[in-house]
């Protein structure tokens, strides 16, 4: 407060001065004025700015309370009260005195109360506890308490045995049973397998066109009669027509499509109601079976092979077949 009255003391001496000083021309009162007020103006302003402490301001002033009257010199002073000091509490009647307990602490050693749990020497190891051990019988009967005896494993098959190999020898019974044109056929097929399968890498690209040729020596048309073989598979599409695998007696297979979008332009699947549904409605995979039917003819293996791997072509040949007639053995 008492800066912001200097400041407004001061602006109003500088406005005292300057006003008759613009009217009236410079005097001495008016400079005077104008100093004056300069004056208390620049100072009221920096005692707002910077709030300096003041000894004693009017607030402080109020808040000072009033000190307590001095006591007459004829009156004694007066002595201030010793706080008494505290009493005893009353000694607790005897009672029964209560048993004591006593802790016993393990003993520790200088050097061990030094160490951590790392540090420590390892404790003793507790007696082993005894087993009682079963002894087997020798008669070679197993013990009740056992666990059971893991299941004998199969012996391996044969190294060197292909799929095509061991329907060969399921499909033996059957070779003396096969037309000329037919044992010609396979003989080609068998011939070329075995030599695919012993020939090196960079050899094997050679065989293909050779088998191809023996292929159609053997067989220069591709309609087929009294075929032997067994039924491989025996299926129905949505359609409900019949989808057939035929395995001849070397193994390799002649078979129809199995589904309807690939076999729009051959047609090899088995209307339903057709005769020859109506043969296989009659039989199911495995019976031995005379069939007939057309191969189709096409590069690279005269006629149609249904694998699409060089490798599988030749070691696990199959074809595409249209079934004409089939009868059961």
């Amino acid at each position: 407060m008492l800066w912001i009255a200097l400041f407004i003391v001061g602006l109003l001496g500088l406005l005292a001065g300057l006003v008759p000083l613009l009217l009236n021309g410079i005097s001495r009162t008016n400079f005077a004025a104008i100093a004056m007020g300069t004056v208390l103006l620049v100072a009221g302003a920096a005692g707002v700015i910077m709030k300096p402490a003041l000894p004693v301001t009017m607030p402080h002033i109020a808040l000072l309370e009033p000190s307590e009257p001095e006591a007459l010199p004829s009156e004694p002073p007066a002595e201030t009260p010793q706080p008494a000091e505290a009493e005893a509490p009353a000694a607790p009647e005897p009672t029964e005195p209560a048993p004591q307990v006593r802790v016993i602490e393990p003993a520790e050693s200088p050097a061990a109360s030094n160490k951590d749990e790392s540090q420590l020497e390892p404790s003793a190891l507790p007696d082993p506890v005894p087993v009682t051990t079963t002894t087997v019988d020798p008669s070679g009967e197993q013990d009740p308490l056992a666990g059971a005896a893991p299941p004998a494993e199969a012996p391996p098959a044969a190294a060197g045995t292909s799929p095509a190999e061991e329907a060969a020898a399921l499909l033996g019974v059957l070779a003396p049973q096969q037309p000329k044109d037919q044992a010609a056929f396979t003989q080609a097929v068998r011939t070329a397998r075995d030599a695919f399968d012993k020939a090196p890498d960079d050899e094997r690209d050679a065989i293909q066109p050779q088998r191809a040729a023996a292929i159609c020596k053997a067989l220069p048309k591709p309609e087929v009669k009294n075929w032997i073989g067994q039924i491989q598979s025996l299926d129905t599409d949505s359609g409900k027509r019949l989808t057939v695998t035929m395995a001849l007696p070397d193994g390799t297979l002649v078979k129809t499509w199995n589904n309807a979008m690939s076999d729009m332009e051959d047609q090899t699947l088995v209307p339903a109601g057709s005769p020859v549904a109506q043969s296989l409605g009659k039989m199911k995979a495995g019976d031995t079976v005379r069939f007939a039917g057309t191969f189709f003819a096409d590069e690279p293996d005269c006629y149609r092979s249904s694998r699409l791997s060089l490798m599988q072509s030749m070691m696990e040949p199959s074809f595409l077949f249209r079934f004409t007639a089939v009868e059961k053995l």
